[in-house]
């Protein structure tokens, strides 16, 4: 049975940005608090500056957990039958070939890879409204949330089933769960040589950046009225960070901040990525006058990022990253550098 445990990291709650996820486990045998120490899989640690990871192992007196940052456990053992609210969770088992434990996942808006296979997949509800009676319907011995579902996640441990929330906001964070995944499925070879595989497309874009450096400066943006960013303490400031450019709201005290008109027309980015309620190019451009009064707006280095592309907690955002630098590339070969006194 999941339970909540009193581990030192483990309790934060993070801003819910990933909205977009053989037999009953009636029975189980409960969790008995132990003394154990934290660990994380062999390759894979916390960087000081994103924190703790979103799962962790506890090694207690009765075998192997998995603790997530809300506090929920659940036995790290082998599950049949997963019914998933994550879209990377999802997107993570097919990847690793582990889809034949997946029971039901949700409907969600736009799509989740690979989409022919998803599509088939039985549905057990939205993220938004999710109904517990219909989870348990499908006879679940594990269920695998997402930030959007922590009462669900809650109301289902205190019902007896093994649940926990997939919430990995950094690189690293997302290769641990992906290990652990294997862990779950009895994938775990499957996930470490696609950890392998990936490790070494982040390799490739480093050694891109190495013989043609982009200096460029960005951000990505997500609201209108006011603009609101990501920073660099975000997956999505971490992206910037990988592609070699600048996040213009890095350093700012927020994890989401506002970026004043003024702030902006200081920065004068050379690149801006509009994502989640910005739907095409003219909806940034239009945000705020001062936009085409710099770099981004006047040489138009703007695009718009569908947010599954560089927020979703799954493997596939590295494949992703590719994409990403080639746009960034784009507006590279429009744009001299930003320290260039020839550009207003």
């Amino acid at each position: 049975m999941g339970k909540k445990r009193s581990v030192a990291g483990l309790g934060i709650t993070l801003l819910a940005m990933a909205g977009f996820c053989a037999g009953a486990c009636r029975g189980k045998a409960p969790v008995e608090n132990g003394t154990g120490g934290e660990q994380s899989p062999a390759g894979v640690q916390a960087s000081a500056e994103a924190g703790p990871l979103y799962w962790q192992v506890l090694t207690e007196k009765d075998g192997e957990y998995i603790a997530d940052r809300e506090g929920n456990t659940i036995p790290l053992a082998r599950y049949r039958r997963i019914v998933l609210f994550s879209p990377g969770a999802i997107e993570t088992l097919f990847l690793i070939g582990a889809e034949d434990s997946i029971a039901a996942i949700p409907s969600v808006r736009g799509s989740i890879w690979p989409e022919e296979k998803t599509r088939l997949l039985p549905v057990v509800g939205s993220t938004s409204r999710p109904n517990v009676e219909t989870v348990i319907s499908f006879e679940p011995d594990l269920i695998i949330g997402n930030t959007m579902t922590l009462e669900l996640i809650a109301d289902l441990n205190r019902r007896g089933y093994r649940a926990i929330i997939h919430g990995s906001y950094f690189i690293e964070d997302i290769f641990n769960s992906t290990l652990l995944m294997g862990r779950l499925t009895g994938r775990e070879a499957e996930a470490e040589a696609l950890i392998t595989e990936q490790r070494g497309r982040l390799a490739a874009i480093r050694s891109e950046l190495k013989k043609q450096p982009l200096d460029l400066k960005g951000a990505f943006i997500y609201a209108a009225d006011p603009i609101m960013a990501f920073t660099d303490k975000t997956l999505a400031g971490e992206i910037l960070t990988i592609l070699g450019t600048r996040n213009i709201a890095q350093g700012l005290s927020a994890a989401q901040p506002i970026l004043s008109p003024e702030y902006i027309l200081d920065q004068n980015p050379d690149f801006l990525f509009g994502a989640l309620s910005f739907t095409k190019i003219e909806d940034v451009l239009s945000a705020d006058p001062v936009i085409l009064q710099t770099r981004a707006g006047k040489e138009k280095n703007i695009n718009i990022i569908p947010s599954s592309l560089f927020l979703r907690p799954s493997p596939r955002i590295v494949e992703n990253l590719w994409e990403l630098y080639g746009e960034v590339k784009k507006f590279a070969a429009k744009s001299s550098p930003s320290g260039d006194e020839s550009k207003p």
